[in-house]
């Protein structure tokens, strides 16, 4: 029997584990459902094979979310063994968390060590936005997770020079597209240079693989969307977030093209969206609202947080409030390990094993990097896909610094210049938060130890004062990401958009309408049996309807109530057929593609009085919408 011999590293790596189990259950049961919108599909998944397949939002299969299904397959899988409730579809992701930190772990330990490699799992561990996807049933950190794990297939296929290691790598990353379509994509630069370069074949073997991979790719990804395609309209759900009911151009356009170049929308050929102006926001009420409870300034304007992503340049993801707390914590000191990686190396050594690893992880973070910078259209919480890239190069950067730094000479500067910087950088970023700035103390604290230990161990070097050191540089990288990534969990995290930062203190983004008991009883003693229980405006209002009474509800317009689903002689034919009485709509004309709906609406229904229906707690937040009863002639 072969036996494990346990060493530091083991224990050190345990201990990590565990921090990032604490970090992504710690309090999970008590984040209530998440983003309702996709909580509303696992609950529909579990009802039929058809709403599974199709990945719809309601029970009855009229209309699909805007995103692909592996990802709530498994949250399905996940509620089907533990019940439906929030911890069993957060749980797919907080596991997600902690495997990735594990797969990180070996992916740079195998090449520069065991000491770099816990480094830059500590790194990806306390990442602010990972904690905070990890705690919510967004699918980004499943993405995270099948795109290392591509990462290693493709270093192994590189290093072994075998095809069916590259077939594996591009089969997961096709998995990733149907996890979160195009944002997948980003990674294939990277893996496309580790392969080329690294792989020791000649040039048409490596040609001949990278068809092959190619080929592999392209049918995993487009394979469930050509078959939701091929499949007749009336036979499925409407494809949401699309005017053409394309499952492919949900892919290309909606979740691709259109986050790159579209400035104002924020759905695919709509007509009247919400855009970041006030006039837009007020177009279609109770889509997006933020309160402070206490009255506190701090951070306010913005609406809501973890949305506002600020104007594309190269400096957005450092100057950006609601960015630069998230994973930019270890953005300036990855400029010097770049600094300090490639300074004076020749062409020979710049194409070695770890010069190869490196420049993978460069190219990881340059195109994500660039891709964020300069997009039009994203949430804060995709940005976990960058975060590995950075965990990686920031810890094997740190170790190069500190090793050029006990040799000596001019590059030996650049370690202490880096931990300067990024000082300085992260209490920049904490001042300008009043209820954090005690945390700037215990930053410059910490800067203090690494100064002087490296001073001292400059003048004497001692092994005392190179620990002491090292400890003070890990403690400045590491206090102000882990300060934020405990947010969630010392103030809740945020349902619809994940986010970690001292704004959950005071704000929240209300993304959907709140539960009312008063409308949902008034609908389920008018229901008959059959049909819908209501059709609403939009997923935003449906959502908590169907989560509470598990009845079907029909989202008319999708996710934000702009998509052409509904047509009128579809609407008359259920009217008169008796499969739905009543529809909950904004009482404001409504323009664009749907207009003809509301019209009708307001021509065939007659609105029911706000006192059968509305409830004092919640009438503030519904008092712009109607629920219009249908009754035949």
């Amino acid at each position: 029997m072969i036996k494990h011999k346990w060493t530091w590293h083991s224990a050190a790596l345990g201990m990590i584990l565990l921090l990032s189990v604490m970090l992504n259950f710690y309090k999970l049961a008590e984040e209530g459902y998440g983003n309702l919108y996709y909580s509303s599909a696992v609950k529909s998944m579990l009802g039929s094979w058809h709403n599974f397949f199709f990945n719809s939002f309601d029970s009855k299969g009229f209309i699909s979310i805007d995103k692909p299904p592996a990802g709530f397959w498994i949250q399905a899988v996940s509620a089907h063994i533990f019940g439906f409730n929030g911890w069993s579809l957060f749980f797919p992701q907080a596991l997600a968390g902690v495997l990735s930190t594990a797969v990180l772990y070996h992916l740079v330990a195998r090449v520069f060590g065991k000491g770099t490699g816990l480094l830059a799992a500590l790194f990806l561990t306390v990442t602010p936005i990972v904690v905070a996807s990890d705690r919510t049933n967004e699918v980004d950190s499943l993405l995270m997770l099948v795109i290392l794990a591509a990462a290693w297939a493709t270093m192994k296929a590189a290093e072994v020079g075998r095809l069916r290691w590259l077939l594996g790598a591009a089969a997961l990353i096709g998995i990733g597209f149907n996890i979160k379509m195009m944002e997948a994509f980003l990674i294939l630069p990277a893996f496309l240079f580790l392969y080329y370069y690294g792989s020791k074949m000649n040039l048409k073997q490596k040609c001949v693989h990278m068809v092959c991979a190619a080929a592999v790719l392209a049918v995993v990804s487009m394979s469930w969307a050509i078959v939701v395609d091929m499949t007749p309209a009336d036979q499925r759900p409407y494809v949401g977030s699309t005017t053409d009911n394309s499952m492919v151009d949900l892919a290309v356009g909606y979740n691709g093209i259109n986050r790159l170049f579209s400035k104002k929308l924020r759905h695919l050929g709509n007509i009247q969206v919400m855009a970041a102006d006030k006039k837009d926001q007020t177009s279609q009420p109770n889509l997006y609202q933020h309160s402070n409870e206490t009255g506190n300034s701090i951070n306010a304007a913005f609406t809501p947080i973890g949305s506002e992503i600020g104007r594309p340049g190269f400096l957005r993801l450092f100057r950006t409030p609601h960015l630069n707390g998230q994973l930019s914590w270890f953005l300036p000191s990855i400029l010097f390990s770049v600094l300090s990686l490639f300074w004076g190396n020749g062409r020979r050594e710049f194409f070695g094993r770890k010069r190869l690893s490196v420049l993978f992880w460069c190219s990881w973070v340059m195109v994500m990097f660039l891709i964020f910078s300069m997009a039009n259209e994203f949430s804060s919480y995709y940005m976990v896909i960058l975060a590995p890239g950075i965990a990686a190069l920031a810890a094997i950067g740190w170790k190069n610094m500190w090793i050029q730094w006990q040799k000596g000479g001019v590059r030996s500067w650049i370690l202490p210049l880096s931990l300067l910087c990024t000082a300085a950088y992260d209490l920049s970023v904490i001042w300008s938060y009043h209820t954090f700035r005690w945390l700037s103390f215990i930053v410059g604290a910490f800067l203090l130890v690494a100064i002087t230990g490296l001073v001292l161990n400059w003048k004497t070097a001692r092994r005392s004062f190179s620990i002491l050191a090292f400890t003070g540089i890990v403690a400045v990288t590491l206090t102000a990401p882990a300060a934020w990534a405990m947010t969630p969990i010392l103030y809740g995290g945020d349902s619809a958009y994940p986010y970690a930062g001292p704004e959950l203190e005071f704000s929240r983004a209300h993304d959907f309408l709140p539960s009312n008991g008063k409308l949902e009883h008034f609908l389920k003693t008018k229901y008959q049996g059959r049909g819908y229980l209501v059709g609403t405006a939009n997923a935003r209002a449906g959502a908590p309807i169907y989560i509470d009474t598990g009845l079907p509800v029909m989202s008319m317009g999708g996710f934000i109530g702009t998509d052409p689903a509904l047509t009128i002689t579809k609407l008359e034919n259920l009217s008169q057929k008796g499969e739905i009485h009543y529809f909950l709509a904004p009482s404001s004309p409504i323009e664009g593609q749907n207009s003809a709906v509301y019209s009708w609406l307001n021509k065939h229904c007659h609105v029911v009085p706000p006192r059968d229906w509305q409830e004092p707690a919640t009438s503030k937040d519904y008092k712009n919408w109607n629920l219009y009863e249908y009754k035949a002639k």
